[in-house]
């Protein structure tokens, strides 16, 4: 994400076209549509916002879910799951590690570039355990909200 920030929106979408071939996967126009929503989006966004968004008309909601899913197996996009168990997504250029701040009442979500967990995985490493891996979302009200 930090990457993308320093190139413009086209060089961007290009980037992720150019993945996209690299993965062998069709570009289709549903799916440049809902990339460039993903890109767009300031924070992570659900499925029922990005079929709004999309036009509920033009785009199903499974043709959405599958696109995402493909999406995330080649690594354009990340999910993660609320702590109500709604699934969000963000898009992702770079195989960038980080974690989000989410709000209880309005549900905004914000990134947090750091990532202080790799000791304890070390940790769990030195215990004897492999392939350990960490999901790590944190619940909050934010300002706004506090300010209501």
């Amino acid at each position: 994400m930090i990457v993308v920030m320093a190139m413009s929106g086209h060089e961007a979408f290009d980037r992720v076209l150019q993945k996209m071939r690299e993965q062998k996967m069709r570009i289709t126009k549903p799916r440049k549509a809902l990339l460039k929503t993903l890109m767009l989006a300031p924070q992570p966004i659900s499925v029922e916002a990005l079929h709004s968004q999309l036009g509920e008309k033009d785009f199903d909601l499974v043709t959405i879910y599958r696109n995402l899913e493909a999406f995330e197996q080649v690594g354009l996009v990340h999910k993660f799951m609320t702590e109500s168990g709604k699934a969000l997504y963000e898009w992702m250029l770079e195989d960038h590690h980080h974690h989000h701040i989410l709000c209880r009442k309005c549900h905004q979500a914000e990134c947090l570039d750091i990532c202080d967990i790799e000791n304890l995985e070390k940790l769990a490493n030195e215990l004897g355990y492999s392939e350990v891996t960490h999901v790590l979302e944190l619940y909050g009200v934010c300002a706004k909200c506090r300010a209501e």
